[in-house]
């Protein structure tokens, strides 16, 4: 049997009594002194939608905002309390929560009025973290009732597809065919988490095994479907870590036992990554460099 401490002095591996680490190098890309977090890649890779959320704002910044990824062109697209963004994989629309988490709205991917399309049946509550399905011509979502949601643009229709008593579900993102949704689930009593790709009709569910037990959320799976990288908790604090989409070890991507980092966003040529991270002191978006070759083959070797 090899020796884990030599295996994890190849991969670069620690336990959280080690010094704070990223896999690649990190760069900041925002540095406004509010909370700025939450991007979403253009499908073209030209362009970064993030929330902005200042409490004492009186002056009307608050909202989403453009920026291109080397950090010019910076734009206010969105006023008002906007919160979890998701661009379109067709390019035309960002959907996101508003009114603190209340509704779910949407608006044309340059700026301009909100859309509301939910019908007044449907309640959210605490947001419902809307994500594109990858053809955009359905958003998963999550009620008020923690109840996976599929809305289809076309038909208007909302659609409950799965929900599960005693558990806490936060829908992450899709699959790369369009016909699983992938969520996250905390059971309420015993505070365990897992992972789950639940089919876009409801009728099939698939466990995502991981080594963290703790709570996960915000998946985001590469461009390619073949990674996943997703936040937990490392005692109080947030990190990123990644892994087989279909299941297995996972390694650190971004972990800081003093700060939080979360809310991973693949560019759409899987090249980079952009999280949330107050590492500086700050909620600010910060830019990842990933070389996906590389993690595969850290993660064969864990495997050895």
């Amino acid at each position: 049997m090899k020796n884990l401490a030599i295996i994890f002095a190849i991969l670069g591996i620690c336990n959280t009594s080690c010094k704070d680490q990223d896999m690649f190098n990190a760069r900041r890309l925002t540095f406004e002194p509010a909370q700025e977090g939450f991007a979403t890649w253009s499908p073209d890779g030209v362009s970064i939608i993030y929330q902005y959320t200042n409490l004492n704002d009186t002056i009307g910044k608050n909202g989403l905002w453009e920026i291109s990824p080397d950090g010019t062109g910076v734009q206010h697209i969105f006023s008002g309390v906007a919160e979890h963004p998701k661009w379109s994989p067709d390019g035309r629309f960002i959907v996101f929560d508003a009114d603190t988490g209340k509704t779910i709205k949407m608006i044309p991917a340059g700026g301009g009025d909100p859309i509301i399309f939910l019908p007044d049946t449907i309640h959210i509550k605490n947001g419902g973290l809307p994500c594109w399905s990858p053809d955009a011509s359905q958003i998963a979502f999550k009620d008020s009732g923690y109840s996976l949601c599929i809305y289809n643009i076309k038909t208007g229709r909302t659609t409950r597809v799965f929900r599960e008593e005693g558990m806490l579900l936060l829908p992450g993102c899709w699959s790369e065919d369009g016909k699983y949704v992938l969520i996250a689930l905390k059971d309420r009593q015993s505070g365990k988490s897992t992972i789950w790709k639940i089919s876009s009709d409801g009728k099939e569910k698939k466990q995502i095994t991981g080594h963290h037990k703790s709570f996960y959320r915000y998946l985001a799976l590469s461009p390619d479907g073949s990674l996943l990288v997703y936040a937990t908790y490392e005692g109080r604090y947030l990190g990123l870590y990644i892994m087989p989409a279909e299941g297995g070890n996972s390694l650190p991507l971004a972990v800081q036992h003093q700060w939080l980092n979360e809310g991973a966003c693949w560019s759409p040529d899987g090249k980079k990554i952009a999280f949330t991270s107050t590492r500086s002191g700050n909620y600010d978006i910060w830019i990842m460099d990933v070389n996906i070759e590389l993690v595969k083959k850290k993660l064969r070797m864990l495997d050895e």
